[in-house]
């Protein structure tokens, strides 16, 4: 990969990062027709989805296509593995398997305090929650769709672009780890600063695990959690609030 390459996905990519965020500005992305009050917000989560896909699967997998570093989709690129020397002296080398059924218990756990009432919102989510039932379904796309495009986008194509511009792996990755925060500033700041921590968690578990997809598997029950069993269990706790079983 060349350096003037590089700088060119990095530009394209951060450019594709704005345009997600701050598009609207330009007629970008407009936003969806109101709706009234109780409807479904059908278009809403297609759009949201769609903006996933594009503005970070798609032009994750165009970019390293291009540049000719598909391969890193499997294999940990050569740029990155002093991160992921530096975690397991740091960490250890747990087997992967273990390390994913233990960010997923973590989930878990998670999910059943917010069932106890105990949970904790880590930001304003309701842009992207489903409010009704009918938009559940909705919620488990949008998850999934994170995960996987997420990852691709943040875990792998900035930070393979920054040490391909003459940065560290581990500046990489914390550059990765801020724009993955400031993604979610719609969350307001807990939101921006629990996402930015999330970040640091996928990271490891890619590092450690060296595996992509692991991190993709965490990402998406994380947003499991929070998209569809938190407003799962939230809905049923105003249901038994009013007598009902």
């Amino acid at each position: 990969m060349t350096e003037a390459g590089a700088g060119a996905a990095l530009a394209i990519a951060l450019a594709s990062l704005a345009l997600l965020l701050h598009g609207r500005r330009i007629g970008w992305w407009p936003r969806p027709p109101a709706v009234a009050p109780g409807a479904v917000r059908h278009r809403h989560f297609a759009r949201l989805t769609l903006r996933a896909i594009v503005h970070f699967g798609l032009v994750a997998v165009v970019l390293l296509a291009s540049l000719g570093r598909l391969q890193a989709l499997v294999h940990v690129p050569a740029e990155l593995l002093p991160a992921r020397a530096l975690a397991i002296a740091w960490i250890g080398q747990p087997a992967w398997q273990s390390l994913a059924w233990g960010a997923l218990a973590g989930v878990v756990i998670a999910a059943a305090l917010e069932r106890r009432g105990r949970g904790v919102s880590p930001g304003d989510l309701r842009a992207v929650t489903p409010s009704r039932r009918a938009e559940l379904g909705w919620g488990v796309l949008l998850a999934t769709t994170a995960g996987v495009t997420e990852e691709l986008f943040f875990r792998l194509l900035l930070p393979l672009l920054v040490v391909s511009l003459g940065g560290s792996a581990l500046l990489g990755f914390a550059v990765a780890a801020v724009l993955f925060g400031y993604a979610h500033h719609y969350q307001g700041w807990r939101g921006v600063a629990g996402t930015m921590l999330a970040g640091l968690l996928l990271t490891l578990v890619y590092l450690l695990s060296g595996r992509l997809w692991a991190a993709m598997l965490v990402h998406a029950a994380i947003d499991l959690n929070g998209l569809v069993i938190r407003p799962a269990f939230a809905r049923r706790l105003r249901l038994m609030a009013r007598g009902y079983s």
